[in-house]
């Protein structure tokens, strides 16, 4: 996968506009593909119910395929959905602006890709007026690219463009792994970091298990991440503003 040399600038106008105060509540929307099960859709819905996240609304439940499993969870829920299928030969950049339109018409504030399977290109991070976050199963190393580490000291699996399966199993034989929930930016898999998650790894563990003990650790991370929005936009404007 092409690394972009520059990291992109979130759009953070909803923060900033006109000198606005920061909304009391924000408006989600949540990115899902057929690849995975919708399970961080489901722990934010559950977290909404059990009033963990009073500062944020999900608006909306967007997916490239009409078969997304997470599509089920929003039906169930009554929550708004769509499908915006990527078809055969259409452009990434025509593609990548439709979403970004689409979110903006929502009035949606914070992006978050949750088993989102398709890398956005540049008119999405120009067009869209929020703040797009991502879960990763590897962990980033700082805006400075200095690398995490883990508690052992070694120093932790980027998974840098791994889809989910590849990434898992690059943590297979060490101590740790762990995910991370970041700002999304043109360089697939690195921006900002938001949270960490760290889980150990035992001796016969395989891809499925080692997931299965990572998924739940994903879900805490992405509800405390979205407890509080502002700090989310505010780690997108510290980069944005350290890029002027």
């Amino acid at each position: 996968m092409a690394a972009v040399t520059e990291i992109s600038k979130p759009q953070i106008s909803a923060v900033r506009h006109e000198g606005k105060e920061f909304p009391e509540v924000v408006k989600i929307a949540v990115l899902i593909s057929n690849k995975g099960t919708g399970s961080n859709l489901q722990a934010l819905i559950d977290a909404k119910k059990e009033r963990k996240l009073p500062k944020i609304e999900i608006g909306l439940v967007l997916s490239d395929q009409p078969d997304a499993k997470g599509l089920e969870r929003a039906i169930n829920h009554d929550i708004p959905y769509d499908v915006i299928p990527f078809q055969k030969g259409e452009n990434r950049d025509f593609y990548s602006s439709n979403i970004a339109l689409r979110l903006n018409q929502e009035g949606v504030g914070i992006c978050v890709m949750a088993g989102w399977a398709r890398i956005l290109s540049e008119p999405y991070f120009r067009l869209f007026k929020g703040v797009t976050i991502n879960v990763h199963p590897g962990l980033l190393p700082e805006v400075d690219k200095s690398p995490y580490l883990f508690p052992d000291g070694s120093k932790a699996s980027w998974n840098q463009g791994l889809m989910t399966e590849k990434a898992v199993a690059n943590f297979l034989g060490g101590n740790w792994a762990g995910s991370t929930v970041h700002v999304a930016t043109l360089n697939a898999d690195s921006g900002p970091v938001i949270e960490r998650t760290l889980v150990p790894v035992l001796p016969s563990d395989t891809v499925a298990i080692l997931y299965d003990r990572m998924k739940p650790e994903e879900h805490k991370a992405l509800v405390r991440a979205l407890q509080y929005p502002k700090r989310i936009f505010d780690i997108a404007g510290r980069v944005n503003d350290s890029n002027d």
